[in-house]
């Protein structure tokens, strides 16, 4: 169990939003073995996500957008 303890009197928040973003990167840096398993799970998870059929025919529509917003760009400039 981990226990926080936070005083504000006096405090400027930006100090204690640094002292906090300090002590969660110094948990991060002690903790890569367990930080390296977790970001596999998340994107063993995330690959998942994206195979599935509504997920793929969204990134083709997003694709041919793309790719027909360039070849216009192409077409206008090449003129």
């Amino acid at each position: 169990m981990v226990k926080i303890n936070i005083n504000i009197e006096g405090e400027d928040i930006s100090e204690i939003v640094d002292e906090l973003l300090n002590v969660g990167i110094g948990l991060i840096k002690s903790n890569r073995k367990e930080v390296r398993e977790a970001l596999k799970i998340l994107a063993d998870e995330a690959l998942d996500v994206m195979m599935e059929h509504s997920t793929l025919e969204r990134g083709a529509q997003l694709y041919k957008k793309i790719n027909s917003e360039i070849n216009w760009t192409y077409k206008r400039n090449k003129k």
